[in-house]
C-alpha cells in the first residue's frame, strides 16, 4: 500500500474527541432520564455527540495514533469528514432533512449514507492492512472482495428511487453472503495477527495497585451485602403478635370458637370448590392453546385465573389469621376451651398449608401461569405467588406444624373420650388435620425448601438485573418514540379534525388508526400504520349506549376507583377528552383535537351490538393509568402498548390476528387495518369503514379520501411517504 513509509508529523486527538463525545452523550442521556423526557435541543445535542463519537472512532480506524497514514487512509479520512458534515447538517437543518434536488428526494440522507458506508468500509480495510493482510494473499484478496461487495450493496441503497422501500430477496441473499465472507476473512486475518504479535508487559504503577486493592475491598463488601440481602427470607405471615386468649372472658372466647368453627368449614368448602374450578380452568386454557396453536393468555383468561387466585388469597388470609389468633391457646385456663382453641388453630393451619402446597404444585411448573399470578393486577401485590410458594416451603413453618402435630398425636384419643367437640365436628376437624399432615408429608420432596430458596434467590437476581435493563430500554424507547426529526405542523389541522367529526359522528368503541411522519419510532414498527387508539365518546353518548354504563365507569379502575372518570371529564384546552390511548406516558385520555392532529387518520367501526361495545368501554376504562409497556409483551397485563389496549377491550368480541414481531406475538395497528381489508367484502365484516384522512405525496394538507385508498394503505411502505 502506497505511502506507508512516510512519517506522520501530526497526531490528531481522535481518542480525546471520541471519549469526550461519549461523556457528553452519557450526561445528556442521564439528564433526559432524570427529567423524564428530552427537552429541546437535548435530542439534537445527543445526536450531535453520537455523530462525533462514531466519527472519531472511524477516524481512528483509518489513521491510528501510533501508526502511519497511508494514501487509502487519507481517502478514508476524507469520507469520514464528509459523512460528519452531512450528518451534522441532518441533525441541525430541517430543510436539509426534507430537501429535494433535481427531483431526487432525500439528497441529504443519500449523501450521508453513501459517505458513511465508504468511510466504514475503507477504515476497516485499514484495520485489516495493519493486522498483516496483503491483497496478493488469497485470504486478503478474498476478504477485500467480500468487503468491497458488501460496501457496494449498502451504498446502492443511497441511489434507489425509494430508499425505504422493501428490499428484494436477492439483495438479502447477496448481503448475507458478502457479510459472512467479510467476517470470516477478517477473523482469519486478525486471528493470525493476534497469534504472532509481540507480548508487551508493563508493570503497574504504585497508585494503580492501591486503587485496585481498594476497589477490590469495596466490591467484596458490596457483594457481601448484596448476597446477604438476596438470602434474607421473606416475612412470615405467621409472624403476627398473638392474641392473649387467657385475658378474654371464657364465654366470649367460646362464642368466638363457635363462630370460627363454622367459618373454618365454610373456608374449607370454598377452597375445595376453588381447587376444582382451578383445575377445570387450566384444562380449558390448555385445550384452547392446543387448538389455537398459542401459549399466551387472553385478557379474559388473565382475569379468570387472577380472580381465582384472589379468592384463594382471601381464604388463605382468613385461615392464617385464625391460626395466629389461636396460637396462644396454652394461655387459656379452662381445659375444654383450651383444647378447642388448639384444634381450631391447628386445623386452620393444616387447611391453609395443605391448600397452599396443592396450589403451588398446580402452577409452579407452568411458567406462563406463574408469571400471571406474580403480576400486580386486580388489587394483588406483585410477587404474590412467590410469597405463597416460599411460605408453604418454609422449614420454620413445617417445623412448627410438626411440633403441634406431636401435641395432637399425644392427646387425640383422650380428646375423643372427653368429647371436646360433637362427634361429627370432631371427626371433621380430625379429618382436615390428617389430610393436611398427609399433604405435607407426601409433597415434601415435590416442594423442596432448597429448590424454593434457589427459586427466590434466582428471581431476585433476575429482577435486580432486569430493572436497569428495562430502565435503559424505557429511556431509549421514549427518546425514539418522542423524537421527530422534522418539526412541522401535522398534515391534518385542528380545523379539519373538527370539520370531519361534524360530518362523521364517531361512536363509542370506534377504532382509530394514526400515523405521524418523521418520528424515529416509525422505522422500528411494521408497516404504514404505527399507532391505534379507542374512541370513548362524550358522556351523553355513553349514557345512550347502555343504561348504567356511566355509573359503572365512575367506579373504575378497581385499583383506584374513580380515577379514570375524573381524568375523562377533565377538559383538554377546552376540548372534551373522548379518546383513550396508550402512549409513552401510559394509558391516558386525550381530546380528538389533540390525538387526530396527525398526518394520516383512519377510523374503523366494530360491527357489534351496543351491549358489546359497552363491555369494551368498561374494559378500556379499567386499563386507565397503566404504564406503557416498553418491553412490548402481550403476556403481561400490568403494562400496555397502544394496540394491546384495543386488543384487551375487544378480546372475545373481535377476532384479531396475532403476528410475530421481534420474536413476540402481538397485535399491530397494521394488523387491525389488514383485518379490515381482508374482511370488508364479507357479508358481515367485523369492522366497517368510517373515514380516511390521507395526504398525497408532495401535498402539505390532508383530505378525506375513499374507501379504496384506505384499503391500499395496508400495502404502503413504512417510508416517510413525503
Amino acid at each position: 500500500m502506497e505511502g506507508e513509509g512516510k512519517e506522520v508529523v501530526w497526531r490528531p486527538w481522535y481518542r480525546l474527541i471520541q471519549w469526550s463525545a461519549a461523556l457528553v452523550m452519557l450526561l445528556l442521556l442521564l439528564a433526559g432520564f432524570l427529567l423524564g423526557r428530552f427537552q429541546s435541543p437535548m435530542g439534537q445535542l445527543a445526536f450531535c455527540a453520537f455523530g462525533v463519537l462514531t466519527g472519531a472512532a472511524f477516524a481512528r480506524m483509518a489513521h491510528p495514533v501510533d501508526g502511519r497514514l497511508t494514501r487509502l487512509g487519507r481517502v478514508a479520512l476524507g469520507f469520514v469528514a464528509a459523512s460528519q458534515v452531512f450528518y451534522q447538517m441532518l441533525v441541525w437543518s430541517e430543510s436539509w432533512r426534507e430537501n429535494s434536488w433535481h427531483n431526487i428526494g432525500y439528497i441529504g440522507w443519500r449523501l450521508w449514507w453513501a459517505t458513511i458506508v465508504a468511510a466504514v468500509g475503507l477504515g476497516w480495510l485499514q484495520v485489516l492492512w495493519r493486522s498483516g493482510a496483503r491483497w496478493e494473499w488469497k485470504s486478503g484478496l478474498t476478504t477485500l472482495g467480500f468487503t468491497a461487495g458488501l460496501g457496494l450493496l449498502l451504498g446502492w441503497l443511497s441511489i434507489r428511487e425509494n430508499p425505504m422501500a422493501t428490499l428484494p430477496g436477492l439483495w438479502h441473499v447477496l448481503a448475507a453472503v458478502m457479510s459472512a465472507g467479510a467476517l470470516i476473512g477478517s477473523a482469519v486475518i486478525i486471528g493470525r495477527w493476534m497469534k504472532g504479535r509481540p507480548k508487551a508487559s508493563r508493570p503497574l504503577p504504585k497508585w494503580m495497585r492501591t486503587a485496585l486493592i481498594a476497589s477490590g475491598l469495596m466490591t467484596l463488601s458490596a457483594g457481601s451485602f448484596y448476597v446477604g440481602r438476596l438470602s434474607v427470607p421473606p416475612p412470615s405471615p405467621f409472624e403476627q403478635p398473638p392474641q392473649a386468649l387467657g385475658s378474654l372472658a371464657n364465654e366470649k372466647l367460646e362464642e368466638r370458637i363457635t363462630t370460627d368453627f363454622k367459618k373454618l368449614r365454610e373456608l374449607t368448602e370454598g377452597l375445595e370448590k376453588l381447587q376444582n374450578q382451578s383445575e377445570q380452568l387450566d384444562k380449558e386454557i390448555r385445550s384452547n392453546w392446543a387448538r389455537e396453536g398459542r401459549v399466551m393468555y387472553t385478557p379474559t383468561q388473565d382475569s379468570d385465573i387472577r380472580s381465582l387466585f384472589a379468592e384463594y388469597l382471601y381464604h388463605r388470609e382468613v385461615l392464617i389469621q385464625m391460626a395466629v389468633f389461636y396460637s396462644s391457646y396454652d394461655s387459656v385456663k379452662e381445659e375444654g376451651t383450651r383444647v378447642r382453641a388448639y384444634l381450631l388453630g391447628y386445623g386452620s393451619a393444616a387447611v391453609a398449608l395443605a391448600a397452599g402446597r396443592q396450589f403451588v404444585l398446580d402452577y409452579m411448573e407452568n411458567k406462563y401461569a406463574r408469571a400471571k399470578l406474580n403480576e400486580g393486577e386486580l388489587g394483588l401485590r406483585p410477587g404474590m405467588f412467590e410469597e405463597v410458594y416460599q411460605s408453604v416451603a418454609s422449614r420454620d413453618h413445617i417445623k412448627k406444624f410438626k411440633e403441634q402435630g406431636r401435641v395432637f398425636d399425644g392427646n387425640r384419643f383422650k380428646w375423643e373420650e372427653e368429647e371436646v367437640f360433637s362427634e361429627e365436628d370432631l371427626e371433621w376437624i380430625y379429618g382436615q388435620i390428617q389430610a393436611g399432615r398427609f399433604v405435607v408429608e407426601e409433597k415434601t420432596k415435590a416442594i423442596s425448601h432448597r429448590i424454593a430458596w434457589l427459586s427466590r434467590v434466582g428471581r431476585r437476581l433476575k429482577e435486580d438485573a432486569y430493572k436497569p435493563v428495562y430502565g435503559a430500554q424505557e429511556l431509549v424507547a421514549t427518546f425514539v418514540g418522542d423524537t421527530r426529526i422534522v418539526r412541522r405542523q401535522p398534515f391534518i389541522p385542528v380545523s379539519l379534525v373538527q370539520q370531519t367529526l361534524k360530518k362523521h359522528e364517531l361512536q363509542p368503541g370506534d377504532i382509530i388508526l394514526e400515523r405521524r411522519n418523521w418520528f424515529l419510532s416509525n422505522a422500528f414498527l411494521p408497516g404504514f400504520w404505527p399507532h391505534t387508539a379507542l374512541y370513548i365518546g362524550k358522556k351523553e353518548q355513553l349514557e345512550a349506549l347502555e343504561q348504567g354504563l356511566v355509573s359503572d365507569l365512575k367506579k373504575l379502575p378497581e385499583r383506584k376507583p374513580g380515577a379514570a372518570w375524573e381524568a375523562y371529564i377533565r377538559r383538554d384546552h377546552g376540548h372534551p377528552r373522548v379518546i383513550l390511548e396508550a402512549v409513552s406516558d401510559g394509558v391516558v385520555f386525550a381530546s380528538a383535537e389533540h390525538s387526530l392532529h396527525a398526518d394520516y387518520v383512519a377510523v374503523l367501526r366494530p360491527n357489534l351490538s351496543p351491549s358489546q361495545k359497552a363491555t369494551a368501554i368498561r374494559r378500556a376504562f379499567a386499563d386507565y393509568g397503566k404504564p406503557y409497556d416498553f418491553n412490548f409483551d402481550f403476556n403481561t397485563a400490568s403494562k400496555l402498548v397502544c394496540s394491546e389496549l384495543v386488543y384487551h377491550a375487544y378480546e372475545g368480541l373481535l377476532d384479531f390476528q396475532m403476528e410475530s414481531v421481534l420474536g413476540k406475538k402481538v397485535v399491530t395497528p397494521l394488523g387491525i387495518m389488514r383485518k379490515f381489508a381482508n374482511e370488508y367484502e364479507n357479508p358481515n365484516p367485523q369492522l366497517e369503514f368510517v373515514f380516511f384522512l390521507d395526504t398525497l405525496p408532495g401535498a402539505s394538507e390532508s383530505n378525506e379520501v375513499s374507501l379504496e385508498k384506505c384499503l391500499e394503505s395496508v400495502d404502503r411502505p413504512k417510508a416517510f411517504n413525503e
